[in-house]
């Protein structure tokens, strides 16, 4: 249920023309993997006669225990004061400060198409079309769980500081990356009749969960990508008239990662 209303909410971003990214343009070259349609045919299907196997429903009261890929897990989120608020299987969100419950955040873990897979959170938490974003990171040698916001396909890898008053939840957007998460950066030349020269202008994009975070290279051709998350993402670096290239990009840590592009062809 949680997953068919976030598809729904990023549905209704794409039709009304991403009326909430407030980011650079997406790349036009990554698209959706297609879709294979079911097998046909005649095949007999064995159908086996053992009962099948129902699984409890889970417990609308528990917490949602948010667990990261290399195995650290836990029901605590921070936000950009390292305030901490929980969620249930039921959909609240709770204000650990004083132990409000506020109804109607609904949580789903998402496998996107262009990065790593990671959990959002619906609900009452903008203006603007947007739903919480799970990143991890680490403070003081501890990993922890962070909240970030998606405005439907762009996600600026920042915290967000929340309160909570009155009944009402209050987000707001900051600068500041999730403490120890990876960094992205490089220099982005084309090879010339004097050698290399840096290129300005280049988009270097990097796939995050159901988007992208992006940079644009300065006069000397150096981009820089903070708050990103370790894992394998989906990379572009493109201008007009130079040949684009696409690949997959293992991310571990801080990384640097220099381009050459050529004039006119793909890679």
């Amino acid at each position: 249920m949680a997953h068919n209303r976030l598809q729904s909410i990023f549905l209704l971003a794409l039709t009304a023309g991403l009326a909430g990214c407030r980011g650079s343009a997406l790349p036009q070259s990554p698209s959706a993997p297609s879709v294979s349609s079911p097998p046909t045919g005649s095949s007999t299907v064995a159908v086996s006669s053992a009962p099948p196997v129902i699984s409890p429903p889970a417990d609308p009261n528990a917490l949602v225990v948010f667990r990261e890929p290399g195995g650290f897990s836990t029901s605590d989120v921070h936000d950009a004061h390292e305030r901490i608020v929980q969620f249930t299987n039921g959909g609240d969100l709770i204000w650990t400060a004083d132990g409000t419950h506020l109804h109607g955040y609904l949580v789903d873990r998402d496998s996107s198409y262009w990065g790593p897979p990671t959990y959002f959170i619906s609900g009452k938490i903008c203006d603007e079309l947007c739903v919480f974003s799970i990143r991890f990171g680490s403070r003081d040698g501890q990993r922890r769980a962070y909240l970030t916001v998606d405005y439907g396909h762009w996600n600026p890898g920042t915290l967000v500081d929340v309160e909570v008053a009155g009944g009402a939840l209050a987000v707001t957007q900051t600068a500041i990356f999730p403490p120890g998460t990876p960094t992205l950066s490089g220099v982005v030349t084309e090879m010339t009749p004097a050698g290399a020269a840096p290129v300005e202008g280049v988009g270097v994009y990097v796939g995050v969960p159901a988007g992208w975070q992006d940079a644009i290279t300065n006069e000397n051709g150096f981009y820089r990508i903070s708050g990103l998350i370790d894992g394998t993402s989906d990379l572009v670096v493109s201008k007009a008239g130079y040949g684009k290239i696409s690949r997959k990009l293992p991310l571990s840590g801080d990384t640097r990662l220099n381009f050459q592009l050529d004039r006119g062809s793909a890679r």
